[in-house]
């Protein structure tokens, strides 16, 4: 006979296994790696200053916050209208890495530089497609979104992202996060996106600084390496000799 007793140990075998066989990415110590297909690395671009660095999803609090994009407030979200709201799917742009075409978006995170603070994790993070505006704000017994926001195009799931932030000051790309383009498939021009994001759900890694704002990353493609270059090297010397080469002969030819 089964009994709520067998009942509650077999859902905390299930959850103790989930949580077993969750990722949890050190950026501080890998640099980069792929969540469910997802890329995140430490961030390469610098703008900084008001007007340059333009957040559409801007989030803070103390010990964990959450909220995703929109001129709705919702959970931790600050600075709505302004740098917290909708963004449409014609905005995003494609960048090539290794290949592999993706929508890519930069984080500023904003943690205490010391004490021991500086390490913030990020515990959630979801991508929505919607024909229409939402604005749900549906919790889970923890209090974590678990509402929907349309046509749910990324997940990470019960996996967690480390980042130890040594950068002091807002405007500096901290983490990027790279989705692959195929995720958003049949998405159309007009579609509102939302990002949701949950952030310092350790005791060890809480969040407790300035804000956590999240901008566009407009397409690009990474400069090759320079062992790609060689050739392309190799070739342009070689035209330049044969240049001076004929101009020599020509000069002795007119003597």
């Amino acid at each position: 006979m089964i009994t709520l007793k067998h009942i509650a140990a077999l859902g905390l075998a299930a959850t103790l296994l989930s949580s077993a066989n969750a990722t949890v990415l050190d950026l501080g110590t890998n640099g980069s790696g792929t969540i469910n297909g997802a890329l995140f690395e430490v961030g390469s671009l610098h703008p900084s200053g008001t007007g340059v660095y333009e957040p559409f999803l801007t989030i803070q609090n103390n010990p964990w916050e959450q909220g995703y994009n929109s001129n709705t407030q919702n959970f931790d979200t600050k600075r709505v209208p302004q740098w917290n709201h909708e963004i449409q799917f014609s905005q995003m742009s494609v960048t090539t890495i290794n290949g592999q075409q993706y929508y890519g978006f930069a984080v500023d995170v904003n943690e205490p530089n010391g004490g021991g603070r500086s390490t913030i994790s990020l515990d959630g993070i979801r991508f929505f497609t919607s024909s229409t505006i939402q604005t749900s704000t549906s919790v889970d017994a923890n209090g974590f979104f678990n509402g929907s926001l349309g046509t749910l195009r990324y997940d990470l799931g019960a996996n967690s992202v480390l980042y130890d932030d040594q950068h002091s000051g807002s405007g500096t790309d901290d983490i990027n996060v790279f989705v692959p383009v195929s995720a958003f498939a049949g998405a159309s021009p007009n579609d509102y996106v939302y990002l949701y994001q949950r952030w310092g759900n350790s005791d060890d890694n809480s969040s407790g600084g300035g804000f956590e704002e999240t901008r566009l990353i407009q397409g690009m493609t990474p400069v090759p390496e320079m062992g790609a270059l060689f050739p392309i090297v190799g070739l342009l010397v070689a035209v330049g000799s044969t240049h001076v080469l004929r101009r020599r002969q020509m000069a002795k030819a007119e003597k």
